[in-house]
């Protein structure tokens, strides 16, 4: 059968308390009940398919079993948080919610236990990560967490507050004692746990002063390493990372004109699907490669973000192709352009080889050759050159004739006879003070003072100059 239909008529007869077509809405509404029943059967079911079965709990008759009250857990039980009791028994943990659920975690199913005080925080809480998920509100969980709030989560912002009110000074007072006295139950609880189970549920406390901010899913939180994990632990989802399952971290976006880089961790298990957190400050970068440093785990860093979902297919399709290729080689680049320059260096040492010293003083001379050869030839093209660039003789005798037409000749009455009367004065080489002291009569001459007195002379010597001089006389 592929479809069936009903029908019914909306009238109502005489004598009948309701339509008949009421029963049919009724029929109808049983029906969606019964299937959506059957599909959260199904559903539960197949959330038990990877369950692994565990040991009943051996519940502990004495009083003073470890007891934290008044906790909530998440995830929830059901749609509203509902507060309980957690207590450790001889083999294991049982919560105990107010209206009677119970949620046992038993202590060989435990893979990482953590306490995480309230210093910074506005809860207080206790984590369990699991080896085996368990199943509790119709869902199977590998983490489970009870917490406590330590003050107010929101704040009124209608209310009017004021820095002096003693209301407010109260209120702080007060949530710094809840603080103390939350703290000393909660390390009191772990350490009496810790003593009962003989070590074998030790509880790891996260490093606050080394955390850095990142994005696992959607919002910014504080990651905290503890001394085998990098933790989120506040927000929920959490996050877990175990360090010893990790092979391999990633930088992404590496450039330091961006704000942020991203961060990849490769698991040894290769089928195991990466983790990565994103946006980290890029002035993290350096407090991170030396955490890594600390716990002895590799790390590369790259400017590109890569297709991490192809790269570890390849890997599981073929992972001694994979390594015998090169393996993890190809996230650092430096590397293989170093090697690459060496290999490039060792075939130019080896390409050069000199045969014996007569070809090498063959080859010298031969350059030597050449090199006088070159130097021949320039000296050629400079003399070239400045012939070309000359001018000729005819050319040059008529600049000179011009230079002497623009020259003035000033020479005083008193100098041109005496030179007409002496006559053109013999010089022998022999004379060398008369050398001399011509030299330094001609230098006298061309000097300022000397034109300057030689212009005075011909004044005097003037005819209007020798009567001035006699008028002076009379």
């Amino acid at each position: 059968m592929k479809e069936i239909t009903y029908r019914s008529t909306n009238t109502k007869e005489p004598g009948e308390i309701s339509a008949p077509s009421s029963n049919l809405n009724t029929a109808f509404r049983l029906i969606k009940e019964v299937q959506k029943k059957f599909k959260s059967r199904e559903a539960e079911e197949r959330e038990r398919e990877g369950i692994v079965k565990q040991d009943s709990l051996m519940v502990g008759t004495v009083k003073s079993n470890p007891k934290l009250k008044d906790l909530y857990i998440r995830p929830n039980i059901v749609t509203k948080r509902i507060s309980g009791t957690l207590e450790a028994h001889i083999n294991g943990f049982r919560f105990t919610s107010v209206r009677g659920d119970k949620v046992d975690i038993l202590y060989n199913n435990i893979k990482h236990a953590f306490f995480q005080p309230c210093d910074g925080e506005m809860i207080i809480l206790l984590h369990f990560t699991l080896k085996n998920a368990i199943m509790f509100g119709k869902k199977k969980h590998n983490d489970v967490q009870f917490y406590t709030e330590v003050g107010e989560i929101t704040t009124d912002l209608g209310k009017h507050q004021h820095m002096h009110d003693r209301d407010d000074l109260a209120a702080e007072q007060a949530e710094r004692e809840l603080r103390h006295k939350l703290k000393t139950a909660f390390k009191s609880f772990t350490e009496k746990v810790e003593t009962m189970t003989k070590q074998e549920v030790e509880f790891d406390t996260p490093f606050r002063d080394l955390g850095f901010h990142g994005v696992p899913y959607r919002t910014t939180v504080l990651l905290q390493p503890t001394s085998g994990c990098l933790v989120n632990l506040t927000d929920w989802p959490p996050f877990v990372i175990t360090l010893e399952g990790v092979e391999l971290v990633h930088f992404e976006r590496v450039q330091f004109h961006l704000k942020n880089f991203d961060m990849v961790f490769v698991f040894k298990d290769y089928s195991r699907k990466v983790a990565m957190v994103n946006a980290i400050p890029m002035s993290m970068l350096d407090h991170v490669k030396e955490w890594l440093n600390s716990c002895d785990i590799r790390y590369t860093e790259g400017i590109q973000s890569l297709n991490w979902t192809k790269i570890m297919k390849t890997i599981t399709d073929d992972p001694e192709g994979f390594f015998e290729n090169g393996g993890w080689s190809f996230l650092d680049p430096e590397s293989d352009g170093e090697d690459g320059e060496e290999e490039d260096s060792e075939q130019e040492d080896d390409a050069y080889q000199p045969s014996d010293e007569g070809a090498s003083e063959d080859e010298s001379s031969d350059y030597s050759g050449e090199s006088e050869y070159t130097e021949d030839s320039d000296s050629e093209n400079d003399l070239g050159s400045s012939e070309e660039s000359g001018k000729d003789w005819s050319e040059l005798e008529e600049e000179a004739a011009e230079a002497d037409k623009e020259t003035v000749d000033f020479t005083d009455e008193y100098t041109s006879g005496k030179k007409k009367r002496s006559g053109p004065p013999m010089r022998s080489s022999s004379n060398k003070k008369g050398d001399k002291g011509s030299a330094h009569k001609r230098r006298k001459e061309e000097s300022p003072r000397g034109r300057h007195d030689d212009k005075k002379r011909q004044r005097d010597e003037s005819p209007r100059g020798k009567h001035s001089a006699k008028r002076a006389r009379k």
